[in-house]
Formats: structure tokens, sequence, C-alpha cells
């Protein structure tokens, strides 16, 4: 029989905690009905030295890892003991990822950083962090922030940008966050023209963000008025108006006012072919 990962991490702590007692939860009562490890006594199931040594033997028999493989584990690691998937225990394949691209120079180490059109770098977030460049662009979405070059009107201002993908459920949003936060250049936000949009430019330190990247309003006004921009405002106002109002950035209060006197809102695709602000 296998054991999942929530059993094996259960065995490892009575193994290394050697608790006199526990909760009677579902990892509990299983080894203590299946197992015989430990007495059931009401809610929880008491432990004896015996049991301890009976919950290593259990892991040893089942190739199974006695001690927490650590936060850090490979799967590689995990794959080194045959009672398991080496999918088990291990971080996910993606974790301290951060997906990456340059507008103008920038180096790692000295080896500058290079991404053809349409495709972007992944690198860890210390490696992110020693990346030098003079401005961050933090990106919302995916398909943008892989072909960010084709947005002819972003002006770089003949500067080094390091273009950081804000991440989602398999590059970690954490990791990203954690790359701008530790680094110390001014930001450049380019978000979806919608309430969710500004409320990303706005939760960036006011201290920090020195430009929300858009077409031109007049472009804007033009491109909002559809029935899904309309409909992306309406759904999204009740969420986000309220903290939209109390916003403290003189750009992010500018265009909301703008956003909320066309009700609307415009997606960054849309915006790939956009006039020159």
């Amino acid at each position: 029989m296998s054991f999942s990962a929530v059993q094996v991490t259960y065995l490892q702590r009575l193994v290394s905690e050697r608790p006199e007692r526990r909760r009677a939860g579902d990892a509990a009562r299983f080894f203590c009905d299946h197992y015989s490890l430990g007495t059931a006594v009401g809610s929880q199931v008491e432990y004896r030295a015996d049991h301890y040594e009976a919950a290593e033997r259990l892991l040893r028999a089942h190739d199974l890892p006695v001690a927490f493989l650590g936060a850090d584990a490979t799967r590689a690691d995990s794959a080194a003991f045959g009672g398991m998937s080496e999918k088990s225990l291990s971080v996910a394949p993606h974790s301290n990822s951060v997906a990456v691209k340059c507008l103008g120079r920038c180096t790692l180490d000295g080896h500058e950083l290079y991404a053809p059109q349409g495709s972007y770098l992944v690198l860890t977030t210390e490696q992110a962090l020693r990346v030098t460049c003079q401005r961050l662009l933090v990106v919302e979405n995916l398909e943008t922030f892989r072909a960010l070059e084709a947005y002819a009107w972003i002006d770089r201002r003949g500067l080094d940008v390091l273009a950081i993908y804000s991440g989602d459920m398999g590059l970690p949003n954490k990791d990203a966050a954690e790359v701008v936060k530790g680094r110390t250049e001014p930001i450049w936000g380019f978000f979806d023209f919608d309430p969710a949009g500004l409320v990303m430019a706005n939760s960036v330190p006011p201290v920090r963000l020195e430009r929300v990247i858009l077409p031109s309003q007049a472009w804007l006004r033009r491109a909002s008025n559809t029935a899904r921009g309309r409909q992306l405002f309406d759904s999204q106002l009740a969420a986000f108006g309220r903290s939209l109002d109390r916003a403290v950035h003189p750009e992010v209060i500018a265009l909301w006012h703008l956003m909320k006197s066309l009700r609307s809102a415009v997606t960054q695709e849309r915006m790939l072919s956009a006039d020159a602000p």
C-alpha cells in the first residue's frame, strides 16, 4: 500500500516530534486503526516510545524518507525513495521562477540577457534581483508580456528596462512580487485599462510608481466604446470602485476619473495596435 503525502508527513512528525498525544484526525485514526500506531482515547490518540519506533520502521519498510525532505526538496530528492512518486513532498517545478524580458540592454553577472520576440526568460528570484537595469516594467497579462516588443507605441525613453510578468498559477505571483519589492528602480506598470488593472497600479508604492503605461487618452476613448468594455467596467466596479476612490497616486487618480467618465474599459490585448501617446 502507498501512503499519501499527508500520511507520510504525519509519520515523519511522529518520529521527529515524539508527541504524547495527537488530535484524532484522519491520519492519526488511519494509522491507529490499521497499524496499531497509538491508542485512541476519546478525541485523541496517545503514543508511547514503541509507537515512535514502529512509525520509523513503517517508513523504512515502505522505502520512504524518515525525515522531512525540506522546503526546497526537488523531484530528484523524492525520486531517491522508491516508495513515493517523484512529485511527492517536493516543490512545484515552477517554484522560485520569475518570467522576465529586456527592453534595451540588461545584464546578469556581466552577460547581456536576450529572448527572441514572442518568448521570455525564466530566472530564479535570486538571479532576477541581480539583473542590471534602469527601470522595472510590471506587465499584467502573459500574452501581452510575450509580445511586448510588438507594442511599438511604448516609449522606453532610451532606458534599459527589465520587464517582469506579474505571475499566475504557473509562474508564482509571490516570486515576481518578491523581486519587485527587493529592487529599488522606479516602476512602470502596464496593466489592463479596467478597475482591476488600476488597483494593481495603485498597489505599487507611490514613491516607486513612475508611470502607468497606456496609449493616449484619445485612443482609449475610441477603443473603450464597446459593449465588452462597458461589461468589464460594470462587472468590476463593485469590487474595486471604493478602493480606487481612495487612490493616492496622481496618475492613478486621473486615470480613474477618465475611466469613470467613460464607464468602460480596454484590455491590454486590444492595445497592440494603439497610436503612440
